[in-house]
Order: structure tokens, then sequence, then C-alpha cells
């Protein structure tokens, strides 16, 4: 893949889900986790380029990403809810932010059993690595 996908898009959500599934790393450190995690970003309504939608939703049982897709519904739940600014989510892709940091910082906030999230910090690392291997384009 050559060309950059865009940071949202559906293409970049599903390309992200078909890495995961073949990331051995993360394959290894998501073991033992089962639950949907809702992707959100806020501050979208300051971005020039308006994005297509706000959150997404990746379906994660066992170091494997069974599905994903694209949150329509704004009432949409999940046990697991990691809301950013659009901008803290372009510096957590590009590793600018350590994804736990970003939690105990308060530039993620989450919804849902911190402690639990927190186990799973490698399976954090090994996803933005993962985000980090997709070309990449942003909204200005």
């Amino acid at each position: 893949m050559s060309e950059k996908l865009l940071f949202p898009s559906d293409e970049w959500v599903n390309e992200y889900c078909k890495r995961l599934k073949e990331s051995s790393d993360y394959n290894k450190a998501g073991k033992g986790w089962k639950e949907p995690i809702i992707f959100r970003m806020t501050e979208i309504e300051n971005l020039k380029q308006k994005p297509p939608f706000d959150s997404f939703i990746l379906y994660l049982s066992d170091g494997i990403c069974e599905k994903c897709s694209v949150v329509t519904d704004p009432n949409m739940e999940a046990p697991y809810k990691l809301t950013a600014t659009y901008s803290n989510w372009k510096k957590i892709i590009d590793g600018k932010i350590n994804p736990t940091q970003a939690m105990l910082t308060g530039q993620m906030k989450v919804e849902g059993n911190v402690a639990h999230l927190l186990r799973y910090a490698s399976a954090a690392i090994a996803m933005v690595k993962v985000a980090q291997s997709i070309p990449t384009q942003y909204l200005e």
C-alpha cells in the first residue's frame, strides 16, 4: 500500500483491524482481552476539513480484531470508550504521546475499568505500533 489513508475513514479503520489481526505482537499482548472498545475524537468542529465520523469501534478478543465499524449512533455503548481530541489522537498514532501516559494524564479520557485496561498496557503499545504502520494522512 503506497497511498495514504485518511484518518479517520472507513478505509483506515478497516486497515487497522486487518493489521491488528496480522500483528504477532498485538496477538500476544492482547491475549485475555475480550471487550470491544470505542475510540472517539473530540474537537473535530475546530478542523477546517470535517471527518466523516467521530468514533469507531473495534471488537477485540484474545489478541484478534474480529471486526470493526464506524459508530453512527452517538448513544452506542461499549464496555470501554477512549476519548481524546483529534490532535491528541494524531500524537498518539504518531508515537509522540504514549497511550498509557495519555490515560494517566487526562489527555485521553477512559470510560470503563481503568485498572483492567492498564493491565493491557503492552497491548496498547502494540496497537499504536500497528497504527503507525498504516500510511496515514491527517485532516488539516
